[in-house]
């Protein structure tokens, strides 16, 4: 069977029209994946930022040190002994509850080792 020339043009027309809609949905996914990607190569940038500020003020001993008196100290180790009992947790969880503590009481995300392991000893 022959078409005739307008409903092959149309079509064309057709085949045109869908495929530049396409196309158009194709560019707007594309633009926002690249708008998504930006926007996290700039938060990693900034996250680095941060690291790299942090690393040169800890060379040059700006961090702010946040000391815990022996007073202090025996609250905590208390603390914990009794967080320990109420919530029955296995030995393995101690450090890291102990760690939870210390950084509670401190607001610093830097716990002292040795702090750490004064609490835990039984």
């Amino acid at each position: 069977m022959i078409e005739s020339g307008t409903d092959i043009a149309r079509a064309v027309v057709d085949a045109s029209f869908l495929r530049r809609q396409g196309s158009m949905a194709g560019r707007a996914a594309f633009r926002r994946d690249m708008d998504q990607s930006r926007r996290a190569i700039a938060a990693s940038r900034e996250i680095l930022k941060r690291l790299r500020q942090r690393k040169i003020d800890e060379a040059h001993g700006d961090v702010e040190q946040h000391r815990v008196s022996a007073f202090d100290a025996d609250i905590l180790r208390k603390v914990f002994r009794d967080l320990v009992l109420e919530m029955k947790a296995p030995e393995s969880q101690w450090r890291d509850l102990a760690q939870s503590l210390v950084h509670e009481f401190t607001a610093c995300e830097r716990v002292d080792a040795a702090l750490v392991d004064w609490i835990i000893r039984k």
